[in-house]
């Protein structure tokens, strides 16, 4: 059944009858398997299965997928190498859970899991969960097993009892998944088996008290508080699920319940400027919703009370009054009464506009084409207020702006960032990197102005540096060192030659957002890029079109990326084009699988813009 290269493709069809005849062999075997949903495989040690990959599954939930397909195709290859145990199931007891199904559940040819369930947990943040639960009892129907929708089940539910049999499920197919064992070790310390109904965290999904004004797990505030207290908030775990709620809300503007989830989450980050935005927000669309007007003036209360503290700080550092001190570095340039702007924009256009607009207000203005020049300007002034753009000729602003907070001098500098770069990820990189305000284009000049005279009139310049004290400006004129991924190698460094220009990047991504900003970034550096938004469209354009390279998604409506890549390295006039694939799947298992298929190089979402031109100028 091996060959000499100790390779095959088996005859056997039936996953299940085909691992029962390995139990009377003792060699270690590595099985993929392909069936028309979905492809996986199988580690078999000594006769026995220790572990199993199928789709985003793993584990016992990954075996039993498997050996429900009667119709797969199957290559097995020996192997030493180590395998991940991750299966507490013996065939037999396989075999005794599959013969308990009903036939209706032993098929579910041409349903996908996955699509379903994103579905789900985007009805989730549009808190729209009746009809959450209505998708997930039919993926449930057909595939007891996939055990993610499982554990989005137990989110939905508010009764303990429910809500322990859903975690046991989810258990019980996903034993070795760590999302799984998170979530069982997160709510279970909280049922009481008091048979009463419980709410759910927004942010995290952990059980709250009826009354309760903060959750005990993530520190998200479930209502705004009369006196606040910041006690350990999860910032990581509440960013995240804010990019979701900021996402539906694009999606659903006129939703009034994910904008005032949007203030609660902002609130309990700290950010009250943004949390007020989303108020207003819920109060245009329901001007007399009491909930909302209770909240806004709550808002006001605690502007207020944060102005008053400032103030006090301020003026016990100055040791007279409440203004900030009026010391600044010398200057001809900069006016004893004018606040200093740095404008940092490549656009001539963008920077004509907006140098207009703050002229007439009275401000001086100081401008850079590039961060290399933004860092030159400061060695001889200090702004009062530094407006930054993302996307700069020679680095980000994103680079920038890390280098700025880097040096002593900076770090109380307010920093609006403007760009035309409107997605959530993005924004949630400015605000993390230390921009005190995210706006986008094409802007709103009275919104833009507003908040340069807000952070203007709050700025605290740092104390006269001497010019022989003077810090040395190589810290600051010195772009960030772009350093390879540390998941892989470093790859083989070519020596660079003369970029042809045009060259065609064929980019499979099935999110328009994404789709829309990676084209921005690759025509900015001269190539020219096809979108397919399906598997087959991507497959019928690489066949009738010259393309250099292929960015390629995982989840597609049709397909997976794997499926497409593997198309196109069994394709002889196909398989030399260069495929990049850049997918929000961080598994090692995920990442391991695109590699071995015969991806050059395996990228993630958030992506860094500046990673992803280097990989696609060195492969294209």
């Amino acid at each position: 059944m091996i060959d000499s290269r100790g390779s095959s493709t088996v005859m056997e069809k039936n996953v299940l009858v085909y691992l029962k005849s390995q139990q009377l062999l003792a060699g270690n075997l590595d099985l993929k398997v392909e069936s028309e949903r979905n492809a996986g495989v199988l580690w078999v040690r000594k006769g026995r299965v220790v572990g199993a990959s199928w789709g985003d599954l793993s584990g016992n939930g990954a075996l039993l997928n498997l050996c429900l397909i009667r119709d797969g195709k199957i290559e097995s290859s020996r192997s030493e190498e180590t395998a991940e145990h991750n299966v507490s199931l013996s065939l037999q007891q396989v075999e005794r859970i599959l013969a308990k199904l009903p036939d209706s559940e032993k098929s579910g040819a041409g349903f996908d899991e996955r699509d379903k369930l994103d579905q789900v947990i985007r009805l989730f943040y549009q808190f729209r969960r009746k009809e959450a639960g209505a998708k997930l009892v039919e993926i449930l129907r057909y595939n007891r097993f996939y055990y993610p929708a499982w554990l989005w089940y137990s989110r939905l539910m508010t009764r303990e009892e429910y809500i322990k049999k859903a975690l046991g499920e989810a258990g019980k197919w996903g034993n070795s998944d760590p999302r799984v064992k998170s979530e069982t070790e997160k709510v279970e310390p909280q049922l009481t088996g008091s048979g009463k109904g419980v709410k759910r965290c927004f942010f995290c999904w952990s059980l709250v008290g009826v009354k309760e004004e903060k959750c005990s797990f993530c520190k998200g505030l479930l209502r705004i508080p009369r006196k606040r207290s910041d006690d350990g908030v999860k910032t990581e775990l509440l960013e995240k699920s804010l990019l979701h709620y900021e996402e539906e809300l694009q999606k659903s503007p006129t939703n009034t319940r994910i904008a005032y989830c949007l203030c609660l989450g902002f609130f309990s980050l700290g950010q009250n400027t943004k949390a007020r935005d989303f108020i207003r927000i819920a109060l245009k669309i329901s001007p007399r919703e009491p909930l909302f007007i209770k909240t806004a003036a709550l808002l006001t209360v605690a502007k207020d009370r944060r102005e008053k503290i400032q103030q006090q700080k301020v003026a016990m550092q100055t040791g007279a009054g409440v203004k900030p001190p009026e010391s600044r570095p010398v200057s001809t340039e900069q006016k004893d009464k004018q606040k200093t702007v740095l404008v940092v924009e490549d656009s001539q256009t963008s920077r004509k506009v907006i140098s207009m607009l703050l002229a007439r207000k009275g401000y001086n203005i100081l401008e850079a084409t590039k961060g290399i020049e933004a860092f030159r300007q400061t060695e001889k002034v200090v702004p009062d207020l530094v407006l930054l753009d993302v996307m700069l000729p020679d680095m980000t602003g994103y680079e920038v702006l890390t280098q700025f907070k880097k040096d002593s001098r900076f770090e109380k500098i307010p920093v609006v960032m403007l760009t035309g770069k409107n997605s959530p990820t993005d924004r949630l990189r400015g605000m993390k990197g230390g921009a005190d305000e995210y706006l986008t284009k094409p802007f709103d000049p009275a919104r833009l102005l507003e908040v340069i005279e807000k952070y203007c009139e709050i700025s605290v310049q740092p104390e006269p540096v001497a010019v022989a004290e003077k810090q040395p400006s190589v810290v600051l004129r010195t772009p960030p060192e772009k350093k390879p991924s540390p998941s892989f190698p470093t790859p083989v460094v070519h020596v660079p030659v003369a970029k042809e220009k045009g060259k065609n990047i064929l980019v499979v991504e099935d999110s328009p957002t994404s789709r829309k900003v990676i084209s921005m970034i690759l025509t900015r550096k001269g190539y020219s890029v096809t979108e397919a938004v399906v598997g087959a469209e991507a497959l019928q354009i690489v066949e009738e079109k010259a393309v250099d390279l292929v960015l390629l998604d995982i989840m597609l409506p049709d397909m997976s990326g794997f499926d497409i890549l593997i198309s196109l390295k069994k394709d002889r006039k196909l398989k030399k084009i260069p495929v990049v694939m850049l997918t929000g799947k961080k598994g090692a298992a995920d990442r391991e699988k695109g590699i071995r298929a015969g991806a050059v190089e395996y990228l993630t979402k958030p992506f860094d813009p500046g990673k992803l031109v280097s990989v696609i100028d060195e492969y294209a």
